[in-house]
């Protein structure tokens, strides 16, 4: 199974591969924890919240120009059945 997501791996942001803006956010899905780091996060859109079901091979960056949402691995993203 992927290593849990942390703080460390969401300030290290790649490109989107669509459009190669560097604007992009890391989702962040789960039941957060709440602080002012994370609220100052949110209101920098260097995070954004992906709800609370969590599933394989979601997505964990999405672009803040385009909206394309995409894995930091490369791996494809995968949705499960319903949801597309």
């Amino acid at each position: 199974m992927d290593e849990p997501m942390t703080r460390q791996r969401q300030k290290t942001r790649p490109p989107c591969p669509r459009c190669g803006s560097g604007d992009v956010a890391w989702i962040l899905r789960g039941y957060p924890a709440m602080d002012e780091e994370l609220d100052a996060d949110l209101d920098a859109r260097r995070v954004i919240l992906g709800g609370c079901l969590v599933w394989p091979d979601q997505s964990d960056h999405r672009c803040n120009t385009c909206g394309f949402e995409f894995r930091k691995d490369g791996r494809p993203v995968r949705i499960p059945e319903g949801d597309a």
